[in-house]
């Protein structure tokens, strides 16, 4: 049995510049892998969306915002109601919804994610985020 330490894990992750945050995979495969990613304060994720399969969050450390939507044509996203979430809140993202994880703190937003490997390589469509308030 392999054990994997998230802080441990975090201080040799890299950074992944299409979505702008420092993850790495703690555990599990090719087909489905759990990743620790840690976002600096007030910086936010790339807002992207899957074809395919879901993304199961756990926020670890930090409070931040979570950015739902739908996409439309081109590169458009129609954006919901952002949801509130803090140290210990689970969600899931399902598949073909736009998400885009933003920290509103000056601390680091630090999250467990379990999701296809292909969410990590070939299966991410990038799309505009979240405007600027």
């Amino acid at each position: 049995m392999e054990v994997t330490n998230i802080y441990k894990a975090l201080q040799k992750a890299q950074r992944d510049e299409a979505v702008g945050i420092k993850s790495i995979r703690l555990s599990g495969d090719e087909h489905f892998a759990l990743y620790a990613a840690e976002i600096d304060g007030h910086k936010r994720i790339g807002a992207h969306y899957h074809a395919e399969g879901k993304e199961i969050y756990q926020i670890v450390e930090g409070k931040g915002k979570m950015h739902i939507g739908i996409p439309k044509s081109g590169n458009e996203v129609e954006w919901k109601e952002p949801a509130e979430v803090s140290k210990g809140d689970c969600f899931t993202v399902n598949k073909k919804q736009v998400h885009q994880l933003e920290n509103t703190s000056s601390e680091k937003l630090i999250i467990i994610f379990a999701c296809p490997y292909s969410h990590i390589s070939t299966d991410r469509i990038v799309v505009d985020g979240v405007k600027e308030n």
